[in-house]
């Protein structure tokens, strides 16, 4: 009997190890990892293990640069569903990547321990160069190998050819070992990308066969595209094969020690505590590593209890916290073999930043959002008064505050008078800055009805980039003498979406504007998306993420729908695409009685843009339903440029001066022939102004830009460059 015990722990212990790793196919939402950067669907492929999950999309599930399912999507945590990695795809030069028909199952871990998923395709460029590529997921670690095999089938020779992967890390801060947070074309043991929670980096083992050394990452586009090996020539009737590694780990630090494994590069392990001036420990805390010529070489975070883990090579260095509201004096230390650092002591700033400063949303007939950020959670409260009345005794009568301490903050203000001014003004509380206090505003609620007979509102966007324009034309836009009621920003916002630091500059620039104008976003391509964008602006509620994603709202005699473009355009999914038509062709029958319909969404139908010429497929869902049910304007962006269109009694407008670098235009025999405006090079925003049956639509000049390459390079530019009208009866 003991005898039997004892083969039935043996045999348990195998099993555990037998089946440490899996590999399935998804069949219902539950399997499907979440997070922002979620992009998986039922019919694709999941890795897991007990420390990590990996998502290889089906031959039909791909997004954003990629041409091909069996890549890449989504990666996480085991125990922490929160996927920030955007994508990977095997790539050879831009735009050359390996196009897969077939993903399969090679082992689900049932016969080795190991999963084993097989991609079978060919070379975008080149269907004679067939590709093969194996993704497996030992039982115990947490990285995915990656082997490609490229056979050319032809009869001659290619290459020299790049080898290699375009990586886009999404939420996660792209890292390059030995060069930090910079970019540079360099060559490193890894490139990573650093996120909140979960961190990933790219590596390979591969030899090579002139030195029997390790082969460095070469980095060829802005950390996007690690190459193994870049010179590579393939024999016909030959093959060539390359292996990298995929690391999912909690920090950054985490993956280097998964580096220096795999490359066995010598690493010491130091450990240490973090505690704030009162002597609590901080949690949660952002830490860099820096070597002894300031480039960063590790990240960390500590955990609940304040503690943290760095794995360093022997040498000098120094660390620091690095997260908003905290300061300290770097600590510098010497690195000889494992050991523990001295205590870090944080403190905090003396004043509670508003690093979003004040901005208005989602105004309605009796309510509106008033919305900041704060360096520290503080609790916000908003004290408001009728304009009229605060004219008079200068006393707020209304306050709203909130209960909980935050950094985000949506302050809804209720029970408000339709189509009335109201004055307001910010104050955060928080317990380690005390009291901090904003200007004093000013807004206007939404009118009850179609009573209100001239209004205006403005329309601009794509701010990316160069901020500093950005701001120059939200000023313009702000003292412009049409007093608009509401701005709508056509998409594009910052550079990208998924960076927070890109949010603050956007939000400087839009202030003196949105402060005191309710101010509408659209997602445009470099929002991807993005959790931020949500966590950013409460809106109407329509359909997609967060019910937020495509919406629509009455002002006046006019109905607004705002779309999202990116759906089939960067997210290419189809499924979703027709979910939000039927909701478009719903929500034009519920209106179909208003005066005005102005459809808003990123790209446009067409454009006369060098190198462009419009997104047909975006044609093919709305063109129609616009011309069916009665839509007046559709105005766009995403081309950086002015441009008018009338094709069957629709008006189209892109209106793309808001701050990014503006484009060149066609000769003007290569225009579409239903054209009525194409303007380049002067950044600007389009007002229209509702008066009874007449829509007026004038887009004013603010800047000409004299170089798309320096953000200064501009003059002060006035005019009009555009305007027309619609009448309706």
């Amino acid at each position: 009997m003991l005898k039997r015990s004892v083969f039935l722990i043996v045999l348990l212990a195998m099993t555990v190890t037998i089946f440490a790793a899996t590999a399935m196919q998804v069949t219902n939402q539950s399997q499907l990892i979440g997070g922002p950067a979620a992009s998986g669907r039922m019919g694709d492929y999941i890795l897991q293990n007990s420390s990590v999950r990996v998502l290889i999309g089906a031959p039909d599930n791909f997004h954003g640069y990629m041409k091909s399912g069996g890549n890449i999507l989504d990666a996480s945590l085991a125990e922490l569903s929160n996927d920030l990695f955007d994508e990977g795809h095997t790539y050879y030069g831009w735009p050359k990547q390996a196009i897969y028909k077939k993903v399969v199952i090679k082992d689900d871990g049932k016969k080795t321990g190991n999963a084993v998923l097989e991609a079978i395709g060919y070379k975008s460029d080149m269907p004679f160069m067939k590709i093969d590529t194996t993704y497996t997921l030992y039982g115990n670690s947490d990285y995915v190998v990656i082997r490609t095999t490229l056979t050319n089938t032809s009869n001659k020779a290619v290459g020299p050819m790049i080898l290699g992967d375009a990586v886009f890390f999404g939420y996660a801060r792209p890292f390059l070992f030995g060069n930090g947070f910079s970019f540079k074309n360099f060559n490193s043991l890894l490139v990573a990308g650093s996120g909140d929670g979960v961190s990933y980096g790219f590596t390979t083992t591969q030899i090579d066969p002139k030195t029997g050394k390790m082969k460095p990452v070469h980095i060829a586009y802005i950390y996007s595209d690690p190459e193994i090996m870049s010179k590579a020539i393939i024999g016909a009737g030959k093959s060539i094969t390359y292996e990298r590694e995929f690391i999912v780990a909690p920090t950054l630090a985490d993956v280097e020690k998964t580096t220096f494994d795999l490359r066995n590069v010598p690493y010491s392990t130091m450990k240490g505590k973090v505690v704030d001036t009162f002597g609590n420990t901080v949690p949660l805390a952002r830490l860099v590593v820096k070597d002894a010529n300031g480039l960063t070489v590790s990240e960390t975070k500590t955990n609940a209890a304040g503690e943290y883990t760095i794995y360093l090579e022997n040498g000098k260095y120094s660390l620091n916290v690095d997260q908003p509201g905290y300061t300290a004096k770097a600590m510098s230390f010497v690195v000889t073999g494992n050991g523990n650092l001295p205590m870090l002591t944080v403190g905090y700033v003396t004043k509670n930043t508003f690093v979003w400063p004040t901005y208005l949303t989602n105004v309605s007939t009796d309510s509106v959002y008033v919305n900041l950020k704060t360096i520290l959670p503080s609790v916000v409260t908003v004290k408001y008064a009728k304009s009229s009345d605060y004219a008079k005794n200068a006393k707020f009568m209304g306050s709203i505050s909130e209960s909980v301490l935050d950094v985000y903050h949506h302050v809804k203000l209720t029970n408000l008078d339709s189509n009335t001014q109201y004055t307001y003004m910010v104050i955060s509380k928080d317990p380690v800055t005390g009291s901090q206090s904003s200007k004093i505003f000013k807004f206007i609620t939404t009118p009850l009805d179609d009573s209100l007979k001239n209004f205006s509102f403005v329309v601009y966007g794509d701010t990316r980039t160069f901020q500093l324009r950005n701001k120059i034309v939200c000023d313009a836009i702000a003292k412009d003498p049409s007093n608009p009621r509401f701005v709508f920003n056509i998409g594009d916002l910052t550079m990208d979406g998924r960076v927070k630091t890109n949010w603050s500059r956007f939000f400087w620039a839009i202030h003196d504007l949105a402060a005191n104008i309710p101010y509408y976003p659209i997602l445009g391509n470099h929002e991807y998306n993005s959790s931020y964008f949500y966590d950013a602006f409460p809106l109407p509620k329509g359909g997609g993420t967060d019910q937020e994603e495509w919406y629509s709202f009455n002002y006046g005699s006019v109905h607004f729908i705002i779309l999202d473009a990116d759906v089939i355009l960067m997210e290419k999914d189809a499924a979703k695409m027709q979910k939000q038509t039927d909701w478009l062709v719903k929500d034009l029958k519920a209106n179909e009685n208003a005066k005005f319909k102005v459809v808003i969404f990123h790209q446009p139908f067409w454009t006369n843009t060098t190198d462009e010429t419009g997104n047909p497929q975006l044609v093919k869902h709305w063109k129609g339903i616009f011309e069916k049910y009665g839509v007046n304007i559709v105005f766009n962006g995403h081309y950086h440029a002015y441009e008018h269109f009338f094709v069957n009694g629709v008006t189209y407008i892109t209106t793309a001066g808001g701050g990014a670098p503006m484009y060149q235009l066609k000769p003007k025999d290569k225009w579409w022939p239903f054209t009525v405006k194409s303007i380049a090079d002067i950044h600007h925003y389009t007002v229209v102004n509702i008066n009874g049956n007449t829509m007026t639509v004038t887009a004013k000049g603010v800047l000409k830009q004299i170089n798309d390459k320096q953000e200064k390079a501009f003059k002060p530019y006035t005019g009009t460059i555009d305007t027309f009208t619609i009448k309706v009866h």
